[in-house]
């Protein structure tokens, strides 16, 4: 099997990407390959990757000062400004079927999602609203802030898992036709939306609690649960969740830090938030020497093939049907060695080396993300 000749034929979709967070913040142009953050359009164009899902990321301070949704929509309308200025390169896909259109078509087919920007108490206009713009993937969870949905792995244990409006949430979600993203719920709470929804369900950005004992992994369980109703689990790129070892490594005390640990005052929480972005998480410096200094320092990054071996293992254990690629591309540190969105194609290599056939390397490539957008629609039952 060639590799390069299969990786340029495949659709080739990452589900868990925050690119237009850095055009927000940091005011860049997504078309232009840029020196800070291990992706852009540019590079990922380059690295044959033909689907984003962009996962707008609302952070918990929004949260927790009640602007979960006003930030949502700021990074709503900062996506469709990049969109309107690129229409020869990028269209806004709603389905599976825009999806292969824009695709054959050879443009950029990027599916918007939300993480972390759901009204706290689930209010259903709220979703509604969110579909007319084009949302197609929502994560029920506000990062790691529990609210009136769903308890978060990090946050407060409210609901023991799932409430009644976040089951309400659940069927309006289903009747429109949006994904439901399980990422960062407990693990109870992950199973408890697999067997609500009445559409396949994914976690678009998670590691495997065999490979890496860390704080929101999925437990063979709960795989087991999402695989048998359509789901389809998206492997993680930091090297903190995939690796045992690169989480220890990072648990201990760092040299890497890009600033200095005390926080100026701010004038605002935008302010605050850039300063987040750019200092505490890395954007502000260049990828490749984040990257280098962690080597430097001794961090046991794991390789594509580590990530490769996951990917086999998810396929062994529930078929390739329920494996895909979600890497949470961020600033460059603590993630797979040598890796920005140039390199997508290092990834089909990786999975031609585990052993893994044409027709599931296709899957785990893109089309298992384009099955779930098309089974995502499930008309309300009747009472």
């Amino acid at each position: 099997m060639n590799a390069s000749e299969l990786h340029r034929s495949a659709t080739v979709v990452d589900g868990h990407v925050h690119l237009t967070n850095a055009v927000h913040v940091q005011g860049i142009d997504p078309w232009t390959a840029q020196p800070t953050g291990t992706f852009d359009y540019a590079r990922a164009v380059a690295g044959g990757l033909n689907v984003v899902i962009d996962h707008l990321f609302v952070d918990d301070p929004y949260i927790v000062a009640g602007q979960a949704v006003r930030q949502a929509h700021r990074l709503i309308e900062t996506f469709h400004r990049v969109l309107a200025a690129n229409p020869d390169r990028m269209e806004l896909a709603l389905s599976a079927a825009d999806v292969r259109r824009i695709v054959a078509a050879g443009r950029l087919a990027v599916v918007l999602a939300l993480e972390g920007g759901v009204d706290p108490d689930g209010d259903p206009d709220t979703l509604r609203a969110y579909h007319r713009l084009g949302v197609r993937m929502i994560q029920l969870t506000n990062h790691d802030t529990t609210n009136g949905l769903v308890d978060a792995y990090a946050g407060e244990q409210r609901w023991g898992g799932l409430s009644d409006r976040g089951r309400a949430a659940i069927a309006e979600l289903n009747r429109l036709g949006i994904v439901i993203d399980i990422s960062h719920a407990p693990d109870h709470a992950k199973r408890q939306i697999v067997r609500a929804s009445r559409a396949p369900v994914v976690t678009s950005h998670n590691g495997l609690a065999r490979f890496a004992e860390v704080i929101g992994n999925l437990t063979e369980d709960t795989i087991r649960l999402l695989a048998g109703r359509g789901g389809v689990v998206g492997l993680h790129g930091a090297g903190w969740i995939i690796s045992q070892a690169a989480a220890d490594w990072g648990s201990t005390p760092s040299r890497l830090r890009t600033g200095a640990e005390a926080a100026p005052a701010f004038a605002s929480l935008d302010d605050e938030m850039r300063h987040r972005w750019l200092v505490r998480w890395g954007y502000g410096r260049p990828w490749r020497e984040w990257h280098d200094a962690a080597l430097a320092a001794g961090a046991p990054l794991p390789t594509v093939d580590d990530w490769a071996e996951q990917i086999a293992w998810i396929s062994a254990t529930v078929g390739p049907d329920h494996a895909a690629i979600g890497l949470d591309l961020m600033a460059g540190g603590n993630w797979l060695r040598d890796f920005d969105a140039t390199r997508y194609g290092r990834l089909t290599e990786a999975l031609v080396r585990a052993g893994l056939d044409e027709a599931a390397i296709r899957k785990v490539l893109g089309e298992n993300w384009l099955r779930v957008l098309d089974q995502a629609l499930a008309p309300a039952v009747s009472l």
